[in-house]
């Protein structure tokens, strides 16, 4: 009866990360769509998911580099994993001109009543760049294309904003600035991952999932 239960369990976490798979595919779809395009085109977007196995009680960054050294087209990217402890912890994706995306920070407002912060949003401006028009291919779930490499310690961590109080607890599919990533600065062979982690606390990263779009 557990065999079953745990088969049970693994068929439902697959269907899951599917469905929230297609979903970043058709709002990606949805901002190229409604964005001022300069590409005509066809364009396929592919789904990749890495389990990962980070534990960090400092601040630290990370590489993204492509598996191929061939330049790689990110359009979104989020992160599963679980904070434990008090302090704060926030993860950012650098882009290509050096600036700081924000992925996932564990505060919330005293007043909320939300459990816990996904950082699920698709605010924002479009950047100009890179975007493409015409018909676009099914959705693909392939294989990573980016290997993570650990790069410099991080020095400092966030300071807790007046009247926030810092989230423990597990995290899934954070993308507070990164659900849509737009434009040429995340057309590169390598990205930057950087985790800030207040002392005492540690941030445990599970899972990744990004979409890369390829011309055709």
């Amino acid at each position: 009866m557990k065999r079953i239960i745990h088969k049970a369990d693994k068929a439902r976490i697959k269907f899951v990360k599917v469905e929230f798979a297609l979903l970043m595919f058709a709002l990606v779809l949805l901002a190229l769509v409604f964005s001022r395009p300069d590409v005509i085109g066809y364009a396929s977007t592919n789904i990749h998911s890495q389990d990962l196995n980070l534990v960090m009680d400092h601040s630290q960054g990370f590489f993204l580099r492509s598996l191929t050294q061939k330049p790689i087209h990110l359009t979104s990217l989020t992160i599963s994993g679980e904070v434990i402890g008090d302090g704060t912890a926030s993860v950012y994706l650098e882009d290509a001109y050096g600036i700081q995306h924000l992925i996932y920070k564990n505060i919330k407002p005293q007043d909320s009543t939300h459990n816990r912060i996904t950082g699920v949003s698709v605010a924002g401006s479009p950047m100009s760049g890179y975007s493409v028009t015409g018909n676009a291919l099914p959705v693909k779930e392939e294989k990573p294309v980016l290997d993570l490499l650990e790069a410099n310690d991080l020095y400092g961590y966030e300071l807790l904003p007046k009247e926030y109080k810092t989230v423990s607890g597990n995290f899934n599919n954070a993308c507070i600035d990164s659900c849509i990533l737009y434009g040429n600065a995340y057309i590169g062979t390598h990205f930057k991952l950087d985790f800030f982690v207040e002392p005492g606390t540690k941030l445990k990263i599970s899972e990744i999932v990004y979409t890369t779009l390829e011309e055709i």
